[in-house]
């Protein structure tokens, strides 16, 4: 039985859609336990989004790794935006940490989140991914996660969706259109 592609078609990444990414460190080092290196991936992640129109829903620095709920504008490349993500926060980091390691690993995980999935859940699962691994009692205690498009996220999380935005509308998150053989 021939394997499945680990990515979807090209066209889809340009189509608009949401997606949930994790990208890991090399060899899942532990990079982000350092503020440093968390505010360096912070800032290169927000001049990435504005380079690209990319709105950040949600994201999280983990120690060795990193997860994003994102969506850019159709006919941008989504796979581009993560490509220079990783690109520049990794010679950025490169020279903080003092190091000529590589920083990522070559590729990243990533999801189009369908119509039916909610982007409030998969930003509830990102948010409290620092939870979850036991390193804080409450999400907002994480100081490497947020959104760009909901700065009170933590104060509307497990309540109701963050006010302000139709988050399920075919507008906001399109759903991806797949080949005939997914």
């Amino acid at each position: 039985m021939p394997r499945r592609p680990i990515r979807l078609p090209p066209e889809a990444y340009r189509e608009g859609h949401c997606f949930s990414v994790t990208i890991d460190t090399y060899y899942r080092k532990r990079i982000f336990e350092q503020a440093t290196a968390a505010n360096v991936g912070l800032r290169c992640l927000r001049d990435a989004a504005r380079r690209y129109s990319a709105r950040v829903y949600a994201y999280c620095f983990m120690p060795d790794h990193v997860h994003l709920v994102a969506q850019i504008p159709p006919g941008t490349d989504f796979a581009r935006f993560v490509n220079y993500l990783k690109q520049s926060s990794g010679l950025a980091l490169r020279e903080v940490l003092g190091t000529r390691e590589s920083i990522w690993q070559p590729r990243f995980y990533d999801h189009a989140l369908r119509s039916d999935e909610g982007l409030v859940a998969a930003c509830e699962y990102v948010l409290n991914n620092p939870v979850r691994a036991g390193l804080v009692a409450a999400a907002r205690d994480y100081p490497y996660s947020g959104s760009f498009e909901w700065p009170d996220v933590f104060e509307q999380m497990n309540t109701t969706e963050p006010k302000g935005t139709e988050l399920h509308s075919e507008a906001v998150c399109p759903r991806p259109r797949f080949t005939e053989d997914t």
